[in-house]
């Protein structure tokens, strides 16, 4: 929904796949099957303005920071599963 006008209409667009944390999360519980250990939810918002909500992956969660250049990657899980995760811009 629009934050602005609460419109339901939709459209695609192609994103750059570059953004920054915006927020972020550790869930310690239910814990997820298809992530071992610690895990880190990221709240992203993309360069084109829109927040998508991902793991963060490669990076300490003490190093996380509101506002840290991100870059989506792919990773497939259980042989097909393809999920976006997001890395750190300079890992990427």
């Amino acid at each position: 929904m629009c934050p602005s006008c609460n419109s339901l209409d939709k459209d695609a667009i192609e994103a750059s796949g570059r953004g920054q944390v915006y927020s972020f999360v550790m869930p310690q519980h239910p814990p997820d099957p298809f992530i071992e250990g610690r895990y880190i939810v990221a709240l992203v918002e993309l360069e084109e303005g829109v927040r998508i909500v991902s793991n963060l992956k490669d990076v300490d969660p003490d190093d996380v920071t509101i506002g840290m250049a991100v870059d989506i990657a792919f990773e497939t899980f259980e042989g097909d599963v393809i999920l976006h995760q997001f890395r750190p811009a300079e890992l990427v």
